[in-house]
């Protein structure tokens, strides 16, 4: 009995989010009105894919105690410039340009994480630092590259091929799968694998871990490149759903984006949380502003709800954290 309890506990320590998404789920089935309609389900459905696989990537980051504000210019800078290459570059061959278009939107992403990743692991920076010179690089190149080398602030006219991938018609259930595929591939990686282990053992202490024989460096630039590589995956599906490149894409993302990792459960000072938690604070954020637009809400009541819960998110992070140890030590007791 005393073991099931302390097994409980752990659970409850580990999910905390889990009671508050129960309880948003009926606060909209009871007071919101069309909230459980096929079409707003669907809404809700996409509204957490486009969320969660962008919010995966950045709690490799979290968990390391960082941050990485570039992961919405990415967005960005994929979009326009995988939308070039796509309309403009392979005009005749739709595939081969959705393809093409995938390939440079991923690089883009690459190209970020490894800016942010050697910047913070080699030159020393600090990832606020680093991540915000690269947020605003982006955002300004893909405004200059839309407006001003194209004359334009969105391209049009992407093969079908890669539209469907937002999910449109038919193919509803696409983004949804790519998003489980890539929620599932950040849980392997988290779990099952040495270098989730590693994740870990750098964000609880990262001199520990060097002293065990973890390559400390590695794992923070890999760290960052998974960040920026799950964020221009995010790119290709809202790209692929709003069905043309766009400068300012996921502009008004990034306070989403922490609160998902933040309330979902993954430690803001590092080292515990995953994306079994980020899923939870996910949908938890996607069914609280679904279900407030609906009601009529203002944006800006919408904020100061979403900043009222990161405050509180972190505040329960630093008072639950010596009961979670005192749990896990009871758990290997037994």
């Amino acid at each position: 009995m005393k073991k099931t309890g302390v097994a409980v506990k752990k659970v409850i320590l580990d999910y905390p989010i889990a009671l508050f998404v129960l309880l948003a789920v009926l606060f909209g089935v009871l007071f919101v009105p069309h909230f459980v309609s096929v079409y707003n389900m669907k809404n809700i459905c996409l509204q957490l894919c486009d969320l969660l696989v962008i919010a995966c990537g950045y709690t490799f980051v979290e968990l390391n105690a960082g941050t990485d504000l570039s992961c919405t210019s990415i967005l960005a800078v994929g979009s326009v410039v995988g939308a070039y290459v796509m309309v403009f570059l392979f005009p005749e061959a739709p595939l081969l340009g959705t393809v093409a278009g995938i390939v440079t939107i991923l690089f883009v992403g690459a190209i970020f994480g490894a800016i942010n990743g050697l910047a913070v692991v080699r030159l020393k920076m600090p990832s606020f630092i680093a991540s915000m010179a690269t947020m605003l690089i982006g955002a300004a190149f893909a405004t200059w590259f839309a407006s001003f080398a194209l004359g334009k602030t969105s391209i049009g006219g992407l093969p079908q091929s890669f539209i469907v991938l937002g999910g449109s018609g038919n193919y509803f259930f696409v983004p949804i799968i790519i998003a489980l595929c890539m929620w599932g591939l950040a849980d392997f990686l988290l779990k099952r694998t040495k270098f989730g282990r590693d994740v870990y053992s750098v964000g609880t202490n990262p001199k520990a871990a060097h002293i065990s024989g973890i390559k400390v460096k590695k794992t923070v630039f890999w760290m960052f490149m998974l960040c920026a590589l799950f964020a221009a995956v995010e790119s290709i599906l809202l790209t692929a759903r709003n069905q043309a490149g766009m400068s300012n894409l996921g502009s008004t993302m990034f306070l989403n984006i922490v609160s998902a990792v933040v309330i979902g459960g993954t430690s803001v000072s590092g080292g515990f949380g995953g994306v079994r938690q980020t899923f939870l604070g996910s949908l938890f954020i996607v069914l609280i502003n679904n279900a407030m637009n609906l009601i009529g809400v203002e944006w800006y009541t919408i904020m100061l709800v979403q900043g009222l819960l990161i405050l509180l998110a972190t505040i329960l992070d630093y008072m639950v954290k010596n009961s979670r140890y005192r749990v896990k030590k009871a758990v290997k007791e037994e």
